[in-house]
């Protein structure tokens, strides 16, 4: 089955592979990047060339992506911590009576 979407990311027709991505998911990966766009285009007016823009826009969400990771790595690291607290204490724990 070809699971292809012709759109326009930053403007630029593409034809994208959706596998293993439904339409809303797909909806808002392209708002993120036009909005990603639009922010680093105006924060650079001076920039003119396209591939530096995209350049920049790549390098703004994998930014976003790397900080998403490392809060995620966190919050896992977090529970961990606490469950293993739990067991613990379950561990210690008289059951005698």
């Amino acid at each position: 089955m070809d699971n292809k979407l012709n759109t326009r990311i930053m403007g630029i027709p593409i034809s994208l592979n959706l596998e293993e991505m439904d339409d809303l998911s797909f909806s808002v990966l392209e708002r993120r990047i036009n909005d990603t766009w639009q922010k680093v285009k105006e924060a650079n007016p001076e920039v003119v060339d396209t591939w530096k823009i995209a350049a920049s826009t790549v390098v703004e969400i994998t930014k976003e992506l790397i900080r998403l990771e490392n809060l995620q790595e966190n919050i896992s690291d977090n529970y961990e911590r606490k469950i293993k607290e739990l067991i613990k204490q379950l561990d210690e724990t008289d059951y005698s009576g």
